[in-house]
């Protein structure tokens, strides 16, 4: 099969579970994202398992690096060390479902995107509500959010030049997003095409949402992000859409969480916590 998985990577040691998951033959591109020395210690292990002929023998590995810091700088990376057009978006932390890349390739046809679900798992009702919170913001919705995505290398043509904007430390896969839904482009959607994310506590989700403002505030100086809603349109959106569609628990948690963002948005302002 020719495709290319390009999967993130810093120091999250789930990667080796997620490789494991991949079931087809295909490229996987590691793209090291300033790693810690675990990272490189777990992926010169998977190499040398290949070598070996002891695992991996379906899978062509190409591995590449940025010393700064940047998904969106590895999301770049990695695609230009692809071999192949069709790019597959993976993240660390997440499992492939069986037959998953063979899905969404095959739904691409003649389109420029193809897209899967994304499954939020929980192992109590406190990261259940948290799954929920995401699937409000995430899987609820036809979108270009990664994973899984997989795109034709084509589409920079329609998407002005470039596929992740390289000043985005984070919502760089929103902002993609957007100038695909600006272009018109249609995105193939495949709601049985699924990976698998582990369970978020509200911790790790909540400081998400804080880095996820300071990105927002980048990209609103940056004059490609749009302004996020204040207070008020949060409530109406969260605390009154989310109860009904998922739970007051959800709405409320999801009102909390955009808390969280808007100190990110203002503290980056103030503070610069990232240049």
């Amino acid at each position: 099969m020719k495709v290319s998985v390009v999967i993130p990577v810093s120091n999250d040691l789930r990667l080796k579970r997620c490789i494991d998951s991949v079931d087809e033959k295909v490229e996987v591109v590691i793209s090291l994202n300033k790693p810690s020395i675990r990272i490189k210690e777990q992926v010169n292990f998977m190499l040398r398992q290949k070598k070996e002929k002891k695992k991996y023998q379906d899978i062509k590995f190409v591995v590449c690096e940025i010393k700064k810091p940047s998904i969106a700088g590895a999301y770049n990376n990695g695609i230009k060390h692809a071999a192949y057009d069709h790019i597959f978006l993976m993240d660390s932390d997440c499992i492939f479902e069986k037959k998953c890349i063979r899905k969404l390739e095959n739904n691409l046809g003649n389109r420029l995107l193809s897209k899967g679900k994304v499954i939020f798992t929980a192992n109590s009702w406190v990261t259940k509500i948290v799954a929920k919170a995401r699937e409000f913001h995430t899987s609820d919705k036809v979108s270009a959010y990664s994973p899984p995505l997989l795109f034709s290398k084509k589409i920079i043509s329609y998407i002005g030049g470039y596929y992740f904007h390289p000043k985005l430390c984070w919502l760089e896969d929103s902002e993609f997003d957007k100038r695909v839904r600006n272009a018109g482009l249609e995105i193939a959607y495949d709601p049985t095409a699924n990976v698998y994310h582990p369970p978020l506590s509200p911790f790790s989700d909540l400081r998400s949402a804080f880095w996820y403002g300071v990105g927002k505030r980048i990209g609103v100086e940056l004059g490609i992000h749009d302004k996020p809603t204040g207070i008020i349109g949060s409530i109406n959106k969260y605390v009154v859409g989310a109860s009904k569609e998922k739970g007051v628990f959800v709405g409320v948690y999801l009102f909390i969480w955009k808390v969280g963002l808007l100190s990110g948005y203002f503290l980056q302002s103030i503070l610069k916590l990232r240049k």
